[in-house]
């Protein structure tokens, strides 16, 4: 009997997470019936227990005791009726194994100071799984699952990953507190420029690994709005390990095309082999010409595992900026037509920032890399020229504030100068779209060296006078010879 007592006592409780009572009494059957109070936001559909009966049990009598009835007194025998499981039992060095009849039946008693997590993780195997005498599903569905099973001992493993091990000398109730995988997601930035491949967005995730995890896969989501478009890879890592990288499916439009979901798979073996890590997924995405401008894109993550659904994560926004141009009259304010601008970077020099025009947005938008490459011809990008329209207006998106923006006009309304400077433009992300006035003087009229004035006509008069006089005394002298 003190065998007895000490294999019931010491390896009573279910390892792991599961916490197990007995009510007990001498049967010819029990039950195992196993509740579950999952501490994580989700949804479990279904929960699978798989149960293996190592040992068997001859009972007289046992009566409980003791906290969540754990001790146990009466007569009661464990055995095997299989060569093979008592030499399996034999070699995890947790049992004495004990012939009590030829080739038919083997006694079997715990040795001192074994634990039931030492014990579970013994019998967790594919050989104790193979040679166990009895062996059976049963699922909660409902928060309860409960099974039949002849008195005993039983590995019982969950679909989730928990292991525990249970005698049943009478009806076993466990409840199953598990601890699902984990998903937390964030970025690095609140305002990014459209098309940014050289600096996107930066997504982390993290997914928490619980230490009774299944060899399972867990699969990941990205719930994105349709303007962001995501990268097709993400790495993974623990730490500063890389694991390797993942990538992400095609995305799935949700019914109003407003949304679309990605789904990247853990391989099962990568899963197990991090049990009770943290698993960092990093990928990148850009603002893409669906975004609108001042309204924020946002992104959601949750995960499946088994048949486990996480919540979804806080959402993490991200919006692209832009801003209006109003040419005007420097004088009157009054709206000018004709104008054309480039977006620069700097001051003086700096770099293009090249746009084209958005039909359905009826504005200038910064371009893809695709497109640059469409509008680059013997190595010049050829990028549209930001012009006023007939109210004298243009507006650009597609921009950050991570930055000062330069106009650079390159055609003035006519009758009016070119500016000789670029004009600084300055965005907020907290404010609606601001509009730049950008303001033209008319061209003053060209110095001249004036008319001929009245002189030439007193000099000629002059000389017109002189010469009458001449002719009359030259007439009048012939006249009078």
């Amino acid at each position: 009997m003190k065998g007895i007592k000490k294999l019931l006592t010491g390896i009573l409780a279910a390892t792991m997470i599961m916490g197990a009572s007995v009510t007990a009494f001498a049967s010819e059957n029990a039950s195992i019936t196993i509740t579950n109070e999952n501490n994580n936001t989700g949804e479990v559909k279904e929960i699978t227990y798989t149960y293996y009966q190592i040992l068997k049990a001859d009972i007289k009598n046992v009566s409980n005791s003791g906290e969540n009835n754990a001790d146990q007194e009466g007569t009661a025998a464990y055995y095997v009726e299989s060569q093979a499981l008592a030499d399996l039992l034999k070699a995890t060095n947790l049992f004495n194994v004990a012939e009590s009849k030829l080739d038919t039946r083997w006694n079997i008693t715990a040795k001192e100071g074994i634990t039931g997590s030492q014990v579970a993780e013994a019998l967790n195997t594919d050989a104790f799984k193979t040679a166990a005498s009895a062996t059976g599903t049963f699922s909660n569905a409902n928060g309860v699952a409960s099974t039949a099973v002849e008195p005993g001992y039983y590995l019982i493993l969950s679909s989730l990953g928990t292991a525990a091990v249970v005698q049943t000398l009478g009806d076993v109730t466990i409840n199953e507190k598990n601890t699902y995988p984990t998903i937390t997601k964030k970025d690095d930035r609140d305002v990014d420029c459209m098309f940014d491949e050289i600096k996107p967005i930066v997504y982390t995730i993290e997914v928490a690994v619980p230490a009774s995890v299944a060899e399972k896969d867990i699969t990941v989501y990205d719930v994105a709005t349709k303007g962001l478009t995501l990268y097709p890879t993400a790495t993974a890592k623990v730490g500063e390990d890389v694991l390797g990288t993942y990538t992400w499916g095609e995305g799935v439009a949700n019914e109003d095309g407003s949304k679309f979901t990605y789904a990247l798979t853990i391989p099962a073996a990568t899963v197990i082999a991090n049990k009770g890590k943290t698993i960092t997924l990093t990928y990148n995405a850009v603002i893409n010409e669906k975004a609108v401008v001042l309204v924020p894109e946002k992104n959601t993550a949750y995960l499946e595992y088994d048949n486990y659904k996480s919540a979804e994560t806080d959402e993490v926004t991200v919006l692209t900026l832009g801003f209006n141009i109003l040419k005007v009259d420097g004088a009157d304010s009054s709206v000018l037509t004709g104008a054309e601008f480039s977006l620069w970077d700097a001051k003086e020099g700096g770099n293009q920032i090249h746009v084209v025009y958005d039909n359905d947005a009826k504005a200038y938008r910064v371009a893809s890399s695709e497109e640059i490459a469409a509008m680059t011809v013997d190595g010049k990008v050829n990028s549209a020229a930001i012009a006023v329209d007939e109210n004298g207006a243009a507006q650009i998106i597609g921009l950050t504030n991570e930055q000062t923006y330069y106009l650079q006009e390159d055609v003035a309304p006519t009758g009016y100068n070119k500016l000789t400077e670029r004009e600084q433009v300055v965005i907020s992300s907290t404010t609606a779209l601001e509009t730049v006035t950008v303001k033209n003087n008319s061209g003053s009229v060209l110095p001249s060296t004036g008319g001929i004035g009245t002189t030439i006509f007193y000099i000629l008069g002059g000389v017109l006078i002189i010469a009458g006089v001449a002719y009359f005394m030259v007439r009048r002298k012939a006249d009078a010879e």
